[in-house]
Formats: structure tokens, sequence, C-alpha cells
């Protein structure tokens, strides 16, 4: 059986003193008629319309895409019941504007709430896979814009089945033929976020030594091969040679030996 997508609950008043007396039961012809966004019905399969009626209403605050707080139970019931119902496996996400503004001004308008719905259901565990984000400015509006009450009403945000396991619904267009905003998941929000954001990095403190003796670090011992250290002790300079230096003219050529008494001795 499948989930209801209202949740009733019903508001039990505490009071030490005496009970107030009940309140009249509006009549019907004094009724104000029901807004479109009412819950009316349960949806399934066999049903006629593919929108989901949830309990609420999306609200932002005036000309700008921040959620207001009571925004928070209409999306918290939605993802329950996308929880709830995995078989729906896509939902068309519409954000619509009245016509106060241009044309132009309400479709980025209606761009940026959708988006911001669509974060939120993200941020809180739907997968960004399951939405279609469309946006429609002031093309679609529930009731002509002659009232302050009408265009409130065309100020919203639509949900619709767009996919049921991955086909789509009745064969239709899962957009709706509006602009298709792309649903971005978590981490690539955070990873654009810290994209071109300086690294805070603290240099180490430095630490000053007084009086501190240290031992020499030896020097890289040189490539041999490239440049061979010179020897340990240089060689000295080469003698000069002397051409009249005593050894070539000494007494040995000219000695008394050659000229001696036994080269004209008498016995020859």
């Amino acid at each position: 059986m499948r989930t209801p997508l209202v949740l009733a609950i019903p508001l039990v008043m505490l009071a030490c003193g005496p009970h107030p007396p009940p309140r009249p039961v509006p009549q019907p012809e004094g009724q104000a008629p029901l807004p479109p966004w009412y819950p009316e019905k349960e949806w399934t399969k066999e049903g006629e319309s593919e929108r989901l009626y949830l309990e609420g209403k999306i609200v932002f605050h005036t000309g700008s895409a921040v959620l207001r707080p009571e925004s928070i139970r209409v999306l918290t019931d939605l993802v329950a019941y996308l929880n709830a119902n995995p078989d729906v496996t896509r939902v068309r996400l519409e954000g619509h504007t009245d016509s106060r503004a241009s044309e132009e001004y309400n479709q980025t308008l209606s761009e940026k709430r959708a988006i911001a719905v669509a974060n939120w259901l993200v941020d809180h565990g739907l997968d960004h896979d399951r939405l279609v984000a469309v946006a429609f400015g002031e093309l679609r509006p529930l009731w002509p814009n002659t009232s302050p009450a009408a265009m409130q009403e065309n100020r919203r945000t639509e949900f619709h089945v767009a996919e049921v396991n991955g086909n789509r619904f009745r064969g239709e267009d899962p957009t709706a033929g509006g602009l298709v905003l792309y649903v971005k998941s978590k981490e690539e929000r955070d990873a654009e976020a810290r994209k071109g954001q300086v690294p805070n990095i603290k240099p180490p403190a430095v630490k000053v030594e007084l009086d501190v003796i240290k031992p020499v670090q030896k020097k890289p011992m040189r490539d041999l091969i490239e440049e061979p250290e010179p020897p340990a002790t240089p060689p000295g300079p080469a003698p000069k040679k002397d051409d009249k230096g005593g050894g070539d003219k000494g007494g040995g050529d000219k000695g008394g030996g050659d000229k001696g008494g036994g080269a004209k001795g008498g016995g020859a």
C-alpha cells in the first residue's frame, strides 16, 4: 500500500484552566475556495494527474530565492515521500512567478528559486539525479495576474512525477517544455566553492639559536672523471739548462791525461 502524501497531524490543546469555547464551524457558503496546491488525493500510477499534492506551500522572501522557514515542512514531506517510493525515479520541480516585473527578470528569478529548492532537497539526502528542475517564469500563471491573491498563487513551486522506474510517466515529456536547469550534486557545489580560494599556509616558526656550535658540513666530492682533484704536492719548476757549465769544459777534455807524458814518451 502506497504511503499517503498528506500527513494530518491533530492539534491537542493542553490547558490548566477551563477549555475555551469551540470555534464555530464555517458554513460551506462562507468558505474561501481552496488553492490549487491544496492536498486533494494521493498520487498513484493509475491516477489522472501526475502532480504531487503536499500540504503547505513553498514560500520565498520577496524578490529573492531565499526559502522562508514555513517551506521546510513541505520539502521535508517530499523527501520522505520519495524515500518511501523509490519507483518514482524522477520528479519535475517547476519554478513559477507572477508578472509584476519584466519577463526576463521573472524568468531569472524562477530559475534561481527552482535551483534553491533543488539544492535544499539534495542537501537533505535526495539524489540530484532524481530531480528535473525547470523554470517557466511568468509564462504559466494559474490565474490572471489581476489581484494580489491571484499573483500570490502564481508565485509557486510545483512537483510532478516525471519518471516511474526509469520510464517516462505516461510517455510525456519529463521537462513539460520548461527551461531545464542542471541540478548539481553536493560534492560538485562544494568543489566549486573551494575553487579559486587562496590556501592559508602558515610558515613554520623560526627558532633563533645563539652560541650554538654546529659541525661543518663537508662539501660533496667532486666528480673525479669530469674534474680531477689536483695532486697533493705539485711538482717544482724544471731546472734550466746551463750552456757554459763546468761539466762541459772540465779538465777531462783538456786534462793532462791527453797531453801527458805517456803519449809522447821515448819508448815509442
